[in-house]
C-alpha cells in the first residue's frame, strides 16, 4: 500500500506545526521567562538563592537519629556534601530550565568555591560566580563586554543620580545614560527647556521649574490672555483681546511709542500711543496677577 496519499492528506497545519517546532525558531516560541533571556539576570537570581539558602542551612545538621555519629563519620554538616545539595536544589525554581542548566555548568566550580570558602565570604559569592567567573556581569556603575565605566557626573553619581545607564552592571549596552524628565546632557547634569538649573552643596543637579506666566512681569507669554503654568512649559486659554503675540512684539510696541514721543511735532499721537500704552499694561498687569 502507498503511502503518498496519506502523506498527501494530511493538514497543511499539523505539517507547519512539525517544521516549527523542530526548528530553531521553536526555541524562541518556548522562551517565557526572564530567565532564558538575560544571562546576568539568571546569575544574579542563582547567587540570591544560593546566600540565603547558605544562610538557612547554616545551624542546621543531618537531621538523622545519631548526629554525633553522623557529624564524627561524614566530617561536618557545615561543609558536607548533603548540605550542598540541599543549598543548590534551592537556588533554582523546578520550573526554570535556563537557571538549571546555568547552575549545571559552573557545578564544579561552586563545589569547589563551597569546600575552599569560608562561612564570611558568602557575601561576596555574586561577585565571585557572576561578575569573576562566569562573566556575565559587572560591577555597578560599569557596563559592556569589558565592565568599562558609566558616565559619572561632579557629584560621583552614576548619570549625575539623575538617570540610568544603559547597560548597568551587565555585559551589554553602551553606557549612555538614559536621563529621568526635566534632565539632559551625556550625564544628565542639564535641565531641558523650562527647568531652571540649581546646583546644591554636594554638586547635585536639581531642575526646578520655571513659572513662565511670572518670569516676566510686565510681558507675559500669553500676552492678553490669560496663563497657565504647567511642568516644564504654560499653557495660555480664554478669549484674547488680540492675537497671542510673543514677547518681542510687545517689546516693539514699547520702543515705537518712545521713538514717536521723542518727535515733538507728533507731540499729540505719541500721547495717545501713550495712553492706548498705558490700558495694555494696566490689562498685562490685570491678567498676570
Amino acid at each position: 500500500m502507498s503511502l503518498l496519499p496519506m502523506i498527501i492528506n494530511i493538514p497543511f497545519r499539523f505539517v507547519f506545526f512539525i517544521i516549527l517546532f523542530h526548528s530553531p525558531c521553536s526555541t524562541m516560541i518556548m522562551k517565557n521567562s526572564v530567565y532564558d533571556i538575560d544571562s546576568c539576570y539568571t546569575c544574579t537570581k542563582i547567587s540570591e538563592q544560593f546566600v540565603e539558602s547558605y544562610k538557612k542551612t547554616a545551624g542546621s545538621n543531618f537531621g538523622g537519629g545519631n548526629t554525633d555519629w553522623e557529624e564524627k563519620k561524614l566530617k561536618g554538616y557545615a561543609k558536607s556534601e548533603t548540605r550542598l545539595i540541599e543549598i543548590m536544589e534551592n537556588s533554582c525554581p523546578k520550573t526554570e530550565s535556563q537557571c538549571s542548566t546555568f547552575l549545571e555548568k559552573y557545578e564544579d566550580e561552586i563545589e569547589e568555591w563551597y569546600r575552599t570558602s569560608s562561612s564570611t565570604e558568602i557575601d561576596k559569592f555574586f561577585q565571585w560566580l557572576c561578575i569573576d567567573t562566569a562573566k556575565v556581569c559587572c560591577p555597578d556603575g560599569t557596563f559592556g563586554k569589558n565592565c568599562r565605566r558609566c558616565q559619572y557626573g561632579d557629584n560621583g553619581r552614576v548619570c549625575s543620580g539623575n538617570g540610568n545607564c544603559e547597560g548597568d552592571g551587565k555585559r551589554s549596552g553602551n553606557g549612555r545614560c538614559i536621563c529621568e524628565t526635566k534632565y539632559s546632557g551625556t550625564n544628565c547634569s542639564n535641565c531641558q527647556s523650562g527647568y531652571k538649573k540649581i546646583i546644591t552643596d554636594n554638586k547635585d543637579v536639581i531642575c526646578s521649574d520655571i513659572n513662565e506666566c511670572h518670569s516676566n512681569f510686565f510681558l507675559s507669554p500669553c500676552v492678553l490672555r490669560k496663563c497657565n503654568n504647567t511642568e516644564g512649559a504654560y499653557e495660555c486659554y480664554g478669549e484674547p483681546f488680540y492675537q497671542e503675540l510673543p514677547k518681542m512684539t510687545t517689546l516693539a510696541v514699547l520702543l515705537i511709542t518712545i521713538s514717536i514721543f521723542m518727535y515733538k511735532e507728533m507731540y499729540n499721537l505719541a500721547t495717545l500711543t501713550c495712553v492706548i500704552t498705558s490700558v495694555l499694561l494696566v490689562l498685562f498687569v490685570h491678567h498676570i496677577l
